[in-house]
């Protein structure tokens, strides 16, 4: 007789376990579908400020999913360009600067009237430095920097940030100097002097101001002696030598160079008297 009614009870406990099983994942279903439509019947101001809540709290994830929900829920809003800013924020607070960089963009474009597109794009010129390589690395985001730079002066040269943006810009054309000159430096080392002519050249042009614009001009100046372009390498090594005095070892080693060039034409010279 125990035996039996152990067999009736066992089925009954089994039945109560599911019962409860399947309540509890009802009760997380309800819970899901009620946190998935909190904000169904929102305004977009009710929505924004739902939205803000995450962003005040740091919460950037989820506050980037609703800024981005209401940009394209309530794209035609008075509030989509503030949406916009702020997720681009989120991923700015979450140093994905890619991302910000692109929602930055997207609201200097689709939003060009906003009140936040002078600070979209001073943090365009933040995310881009931010992006910026070292000098030896490819120097796409450098060059992505320099525009931003240019954009946000063009358009607001009287802003409170300039200062701070113009000595973003100086590091970039530093760093961008360098890395002209080193290019040069590698194409001389290896004999190919045309090549190293070329980038010394940009150095001397571009970055004119740069502390490789003097070194630049008595480098091409040596790389015209080399291939044999006497002319120009006198021209270049005098306009050096008066230009930068304090260059005192390289202003040595043009005036060798000179002495050389005097020599190889005294020789010519010589040669086609006889």
């Amino acid at each position: 007789m125990q035996k039996s009614n152990l067999n009736i009870k066992e089925p009954m406990y089994r039945k109560i376990v599911f019962s409860f099983i399947l309540m509890i994942m009802f009760s997380l279903l309800f819970i899901s579908c009620s946190k998935k439509n909190v904000t169904q019947y929102m305004t977009s101001r009710e929505h924004f400020e739902y939205a803000m809540k995450f962003f005040s709290k740091k919460s950037y994830v989820k506050a980037a999913d609703e800024f981005s929900l209401i940009t394209y829920k309530f794209s035609g809003s008075d509030i989509a360009d503030d949406a916009q800013y702020y997720l681009a924020e989120c991923y700015f607070h979450q140093k994905d600067y890619v991302s910000a960089s692109s929602e930055y963009d997207r609201l200097v474009s689709s939003f060009s009237r906003s009140e936040f597109v002078e600070r979209a794009l001073y943090q365009l010129v933040i995310c881009y430095n931010e992006l910026s390589p070292g000098y030896a690395l490819d120097q796409k985001f450098t060059y992505e920097a320099v525009e931003a730079v240019q954009n946000f002066v063009d358009l607001y040269p009287k802003s409170e940030k300039k200062s701070e943006v113009d000595s973003i810009y100086a590091t970039i054309k530093l760093k961008l100097a360098k890395k002209h000159f080193e290019s040069a430096n590698i194409y001389r080392k290896i004999s190919e002097f045309e090549a190293a002519i070329v980038y010394y050249d940009q150095v001397i042009i571009d970055y004119y101001d740069s502390p490789f614009a003097g070194q630049a001009r008595f480098w091409k100046g040596y790389c015209n002696f080399k291939i044999g372009e006497f002319q120009k390498a006198t021209l270049i090594l005098n306009k050096f030598i008066s230009d930068y005095p304090h260059e005192k070892k390289l202003v040595t080693e043009a005036g060798n160079l000179l002495n050389k060039i005097k020599e190889k034409e005294e020789k010519e010279k010589n040669r086609k008297k006889t």
